[in-house]
């Protein structure tokens, strides 16, 4: 009978796991946007949380509730040291990377659910009942990046033609950085009050990416921005466009070398052309995923104020 028991246990928490790491693990295919990304990493939090539940169930022998403090904190180290293995795992696995803040989802998934599944006292004030209240007011602010992520969805699907203008701090979420810093900064704006500072270190690739955007620029003739270079020497940049089935080979996006001049400058790129840019079809307009400006093996750092990233029909500025 205790052998048919082990193995019972053994299989729930196997079965457990396995789900765990195929959701964690899984590839979800290259179509990522801010929502679902949110909704993503916001997913370890109950993940984590029912494993706990359910390794604490298998430890008190299957039976509910749970009393024995000993087995919330084996269960609660479990799971911390379970999220800590998988972020490790992920550095070895490709398109995969160490993330602190999923190891604190897990951490924050298990703790709150083993609070919320203690049993209740009868005395509302009691300290274990106000750890509960506290518990649900945590899982609601964890999931704060979701809210903001649909905001600022919305803004950028009604601020159409206009990509970029970082005049709220929740479009810099936007964005991301190689061997780069960058902030809002009331320098040297074209357009509104912001600019996007570009801090460019020496490196190999130095630079900045659109990764979230409005994907569909059909019906459009240029993409264009605005960018103000420091300095007294000219800056080469790479300007790359990919669609979401870009295969991450050179001939497969569109790529264009223009040579910043000190100053401002402003840079229109043709759609037709990038439409036609990859060597054996055509980039599917409907679908634009990536946008990147970077440096190639530059030696010393450079400053530059992007702004005023947008789509331009050109019979409407005709009027």
């Amino acid at each position: 009978m205790k052998l048919k028991v082990l193995v019972y246990n053994i299989f729930v928490l196997g079965v457990a796991l396995i789900s765990l790491t195929f959701l964690l693990f899984a590839d979800l295919g290259e179509d990522k946007s801010r929502i679902p990304d949110a909704i993503m990493n916001f997913g370890h939090l109950p993940l984590f949380g029912v494993v706990a539940l359910v390794l604490l169930w298998v430890l008190n022998k299957r039976r509910w509730p749970v009393t024995n403090i000993q087995y919330y904190t084996i269960s609660f180290f479990a799971m911390l040291f379970l999220g800590m293995m998988t972020e490790f795992m992920q550095m070895l696995t490709p398109d995969r990377f160490f993330e602190i803040t999923d190891i604190f989802y897990d951490a924050v998934g298990a703790l709150t659910f083993l609070i919320l599944a203690y049993p209740s006292l009868g005395n509302p004030l009691s300290k274990m009942n106000i750890y509960k209240k506290v518990s649900f007011f945590v899982i609601a602010l964890a999931g704060l990046p979701i809210y903001l992520s649909v905001i600022d969805t919305w803004r950028m699907n009604s601020d159409i033609p206009l990509l970029g203008s970082f005049e709220t701090r929740l479009e810099m979420d936007r964005w991301s950085a190689s061997d780069s810093t960058f902030s809002r900064s009331k320098k040297q704006a074209a357009h509104g009050s912001y600019s996007l500072e570009a801090h460019l270190q020496p490196g190999q690739y130095p630079g900045i990416a659109l990764e979230y955007l409005f994907e569909d620029w059909r019906g459009f003739d240029s993409f264009s921005f605005d960018v103000y270079l420091e300095g007294s020497n000219p800056l080469p940049v790479v300007v790359r466009i990919n669609d979401l089935h870009h295969n991450q080979m050179f001939n497969d996006r569109f790529n264009r070398r223009f040579t910043l001049k000190p100053g401002r400058n402003s840079i229109s790129i043709s759609l037709d052309e990038v439409e036609k840019a990859p060597r054996t079809r055509s980039m599917d307009m409907s679908r634009i995923k990536n946008v990147c400006i970077f440096s190639y093996q530059l030696k010393d750092p450079r400053v530059l104020y992007f702004d005023h990233f947008r789509l331009v029909i050109f019979h409407s500025m005709e009027r």
